[in-house]
């Protein structure tokens, strides 16, 4: 709960700015900026459930309809996009550390008559974290023999950094339904999240809430700020040779609307609601995790756009 009022000026302004669209819808993973959601993982996170330091290796796939009309008969297309990830954690002091991801997008789009096809490089991100963790409390009458404090479990981590314009950005590709169909968004954006952590003897909970602060490209087109919120709970069965951990969690994603040359663009604000299932097994030190995500509610593009899931699967190296 306090991690969600901290962040609540960022979503007051996601709703004020998508208020002000005449063509705005209700607001409350992707849907404006799809294409920096699949760069930057979106609702999928930055690390696994314990937030462990790692290098590793992550496929995500999501799948979109898109309606270009508003007759039921209207064109539709199918979008799949592949991303594939080269990511990881990585310790600079104890409470100080790195994580980044580098993606590489392979995306399609289906017509009745055709087929578009655009990959490369999308656009990487760096993120500096300043991990706070909470100590148990010291009993009145208790006499402590040990100088090591005993870690409550609890521990909040403050994320900030920079999406870098690595990837391509091609604007005549902005005249579709979904101008997300992307290799990039062709600016260098902020990123700024807020990460509460705790794990149990059984039972651990992780929330992430992030914040993409968007700029103008060189073409002057500016995808909307985004706000995104997920939560993950899940359970530690211990085995002899290995640790298997299933979890579900929910996601929301708040997204303002495109501007391009200082206007708003119409029907392009949207958010979404998601569920999500998976799990993680650690043998060692590696880690292999998968994560389903399905649509709960959306309003994506003037309900022009569609998400239909999401699953990613990853192999992580503990350092």
């Amino acid at each position: 709960m306090s991690l969600t009022l901290m962040l609540l000026p960022f979503v007051n302004e996601a709703k004020t700015c998508c208020s002000n669209d005449n063509h705005s819808h209700s607001l409350f993973e992707p849907t404006c900026d799809l294409c920096g959601c699949s760069t930057s993982a979106g609702s999928f996170g930055f690390g696994s459930l314990k937030n462990s330091n790692f290098v590793g290796l992550r496929y995500i796939y999501q799948n979109y309809e898109s309606k270009d009309g508003i007759f039921e008969n209207s064109p539709i297309s199918k979008e799949s996009f592949n991303t594939y990830q080269i990511w990881g954690r990585v310790p600079i002091t104890e409470s100080f550390y790195v994580s980044s991801i580098i993606p590489y997008q392979d995306l399609y789009r289906t017509f009745q008559d055709r087929v578009e096809h655009i990959n490369g490089l999308g656009d990487m991100n760096v993120i500096g974290w300043y991990q706070f963790t909470f100590y148990k409390k010291q009993k009145d009458a208790e006499v402590v023999f040990s100088v090591d404090r005993e870690p409550s479990g609890h521990r909040i981590q403050i994320g900030i950094g920079a999406k870098f314009p690595t990837g391509a950005f091609e604007e005549e590709l902005t005249d579709r339904v979904n101008p997300g169909f992307q290799l990039g968004t062709g600016s260098l954006d902020g990123v700024f999240s807020l990460n509460h952590g705790y794990s149990g003897s059984k039972i651990g909970v992780n929330t992430t809430a992030t914040y993409y602060l968007k700029t103008a490209n060189k073409n002057d087109y500016r995808f909307g700020n985004q706000f995104s919120l997920a939560s993950n709970v899940y359970y530690s069965f211990p085995k002899t040779t290995h640790i298997i951990m299933p979890f579900v969690g929910v996601s929301g994603d708040f997204y303002n609307s495109i501007e391009q040359f200082g206007e708003i663009l119409p029907e392009t604000s949207g958010e979404s609601f998601s569920g999500a299932i998976g799990s993680e097994v650690v043998f060692n030190r590696f880690t292999i995790g998968a994560n389903y995500t399905f649509p709960i509610q959306q309003s994506l593009f003037g309900d022009n756009v569609e998400a239909i899931n999401k699953l990613s699967v990853y192999l992580n190296l503990t350092l």
